[in-house]
């Protein structure tokens, strides 16, 4: 097989199969969702006993951060990764999306799905499509302004 070939994708990921490295880990998600689910009852308990207060920015954080792990959970159902069945896992993500993060869930799969259909292809993958982070250098030239001084340095900006 040749680098690039179809087939040495499907090779790969029979070894990876094989090897139980993308087996589904219920037990797993459950634990980090009893955790998140904790840690997010504790901020919105901070939230309310500090009352007006500068430490709210700090609850503030942690709510963006805790928000990005269960956005991180919903990815993972939409990838059929947490429950059996993939209409369980639609219900699951449709939950965490839309009620606990605040995103649609069926705009978010429109558009991941198109990027796993064509990744990193351009013109077709809406993922590297030009906005404030340029994938490619002609998008990064065209930025102007702040977001010239953001692309410049979204290496360093961007914490994943």
């Amino acid at each position: 097989m040749k680098p690039g070939d179809p087939q040495s994708f499907f090779h790969v990921k029979k070894l990876v199969g094989d090897a139980g490295l993308i087996r589904r880990r219920p037990g797993h998600y459950l634990g980090i969702g009893i955790v998140l689910a904790a840690l997010l009852a504790g901020t919105v308990a901070g939230m309310l006993l500090l009352g007006e207060s500068w430490f709210q920015l700090l609850m503030a954080a942690a709510l963006g951060l805790l928000l990005t792990q269960f956005a991180f959970l919903a990815h993972e159902a939409a990838h059929r990764q947490i429950l059996a069945s993939g209409k369980t896992n639609d219900k699951l993500g449709r939950f965490l999306a839309n009620f606990v993060v605040g995103i649609s869930y069926q705009r978010w799969m429109n558009k991941h799905s198109k990027h796993h259909a064509t990744p990193n292809t351009i013109g077709k993958d809406p993922d590297i499509e030009w906005d404030t982070i340029s994938f490619q250098p002609a998008d990064a030239k065209r930025q102007r302004g702040l977001l010239k001084w953001i692309t410049q340095r979204q290496g360093y900006l961007f914490f994943p």
